[in-house]
């Protein structure tokens, strides 16, 4: 199967951490947990309802905070080629690309972005605010993903950073670490399918006859 574009950066991405990984067990294995800190930050930076938040805060009980930062930070910068990938296949190969692509939200939403993209995407990556509209608005307009995941990195880092020192300062219990992302997955889920749903009920409902037509 032949990849193209973000999806085969995606894929060397993976391939260059998995290299990184595999020296570091090899020849640091003490440190094993800081390679899959970075493999938990990939899916919970991603369109995947996972909470990086807890993983960050578990790993950095044992390892120094900029060490936990880089490796999340590292996961980040992976999930950034599947960002632009997955929402270039929806935009470009789907009918509800099209539809997307025509919606007057996006446009706005793309039109707004462009106005700062690079202090928007930061400002986003640093603070706690739905990151995921920036992942689908960044691809959508156009930005470039270098500039994409340099402002992911100079908001990303500090934010895993100053997780990673509460995380490291204060020793929370891992079965609370384990519960709150169980619930933060679950509530996600839960929001996407009841907004799944208002869609769902608002194309497939009834065309309501004209008064004094027969139904």
């Amino acid at each position: 199967m032949r990849l193209h574009g973000y999806w085969r950066a995606f894929v060397v991405s993976l391939c260059a951490l998995g290299a990184l990984g595999a020296a570091t067990l090899l020849f640091a294995p003490a440190y094993a947990g800081v390679f899959l800190c970075a493999l938990y930050c990939i899916p919970s930076n991603s369109v995947f309802p996972i909470p990086h938040e807890p993983g960050v805060l578990f790993f950095a009980k044992y390892y120094d905070p900029l060490l936990i930062g880089a490796a999340a930070t590292l996961g980040s910068i992976a999930a950034s080629f599947s960002d632009y990938a997955m929402v270039g296949s929806l935009l470009n190969r789907s009918r509800l690309g099209r539809r997307t692509r025509e919606s007057w939200l996006l446009r706005w939403g793309t039109r707004w972005l462009n106005k700062s993209p690079f202090l928007v995407v930061v400002v986003f990556s640093f603070v706690p605010l739905p990151i995921s509209v920036i992942r689908v608005l960044a691809p959508a307009s156009g930005y470039p993903i270098g500039r994409y995941i340099a402002a992911q990195i100079v908001g990303r880092f500090p934010r895993f950073v100053v997780l990673a020192v509460i995380g490291h300062a204060f020793d929370v219990p891992t079965w609370l670490l384990v519960t709150a992302t169980l619930a933060l997955a679950a509530s996600t889920m839960l929001g996407r399918s009841e907004d799944a749903d208002d869609e769902l009920d608002e194309v497939t409902e009834p065309v309501r006859p004209a008064a004094g037509q027969q139904a």
